[in-house]
């Protein structure tokens, strides 16, 4: 569905957009975590190729094994597996903002939605509570819930994604996708994989415009996984490794990334291309620039803004 808004208001829309809201919005940029060199890098929306390899430099603010970084307002905010943190930046990737710590470990992917932050934690060390969802106050940045994931309350969550209202999480030890509630309610299960002949080891989720999801399996048998939004597998591509991150572009394509770069799937034919090489590459994330942060180019995009069907 194609609106277009006088120029003025998506300017000053742009970043009340950006929530959860911005993992399936292909105007603006793609943050990729390296975690060889401890920085995140900037991906082109529409086709996926690099921008700027070095948007934001973790190594000063002490980042160890950076996974995710997602935009949190006008912030954002990047989750540690290793520093055990979520590291908090300007929009522009300029300025260092905080350090959210204590009671996280061993954590993977976070998601946006409204006045919270869903952090995936595995671990019980600083305090953190064992396996399943801590929740992050936006307006304090402090922990102020958890629950516990997985059908069998046992689970061990690498991401979780905001969809139609629920929380999909996954979960690596028995290999399926959960749905709950925004309070942490178990609904159902979403998708369950004998981690054979389906997804093993599911790492990034994330939804494509037409709502279905796309899921990186890390394990074999490694690739892409595509789900409609009952939960059937309708597509996989046999990308040769193992996948972390996930994204559409806005042309199409598939973005993803693995222990040695960042790469493009054409759907259609199955070709790849890379973007970058001789990087650990983590989960992709969607990011709007602030106004002032804004080029021409970005500018344009925004002026077409292209919403989503939910």
């Amino acid at each position: 569905m194609m609106r277009t808004f006088v120029l003025s208001t998506v300017v000053g829309l742009a970043a009340g957009f950006a929530s959860a809201q911005s993992r399936t919005i292909s105007d603006g940029n793609i943050m990729v975590p390296d975690s060889t060199n401890d920085r995140v890098m900037l991906f082109d929306s529409f086709d996926g190729s690099l921008m700027n390899s070095n948007f934001i430099d973790l190594v000063p603010a002490g980042g160890m094994t950076p996974i995710n970084a997602v935009q949190v307002g006008e912030e954002i905010w990047i989750s540690d597996q290793v520093a055990d943190s979520i590291f908090r930046y300007s929009i522009d990737g300029s300025t260092q903002l905080g350090t959210i710590t204590g009671g996280l470990d061993n954590i993977r992917g976070i998601e946006w939605v409204g006045n919270t932050v869903y952090v995936t934690n595995a671990g019980s060390n600083n305090g953190a509570p064992g396996q399943g969802i801590v929740t992050i106050d936006v307006g304090t940045e402090t922990i102020n819930g958890f629950f516990i994931t997985g059908s069998n309350g046992a689970g061990n969550p690498f991401d979780v994604l905001d969809y139609f209202g629920n929380l999909l999480i996954n979960d690596i030890a028995e290999n399926e996708i959960d749905t709950y509630t925004r309070d942490g309610a178990f609904v159902s299960n979403f998708h369950d994989s004998d981690g054979s002949t389906g997804i093993n080891f599911p790492e990034q989720m994330t939804r494509t415009s037409m709502g279905n999801i796309l899921a990186g399996g890390f394990g074999s048998p490694s690739g892409i996984y595509e789900y409609d939004n009952a939960g059937n597998q309708i597509n996989y591509w046999d990308v040769d490794s193992s996948v972390r991150g996930v994204l559409e572009l806005g042309n199409g394509n598939i973005l993803f990334t693995d222990s040695s770069g960042v790469y493009v799937l054409d759907p259609n034919s199955g070709a790849i291309t890379a973007s970058i090489t001789g990087v650990s590459a983590r989960f992709a994330e969607f990011v709007i620039p602030a106004p002032g942060t804004l080029g021409l180019a970005g500018l344009a995009g925004l002026a077409a803004f292209r919403r989503r069907r939910r």
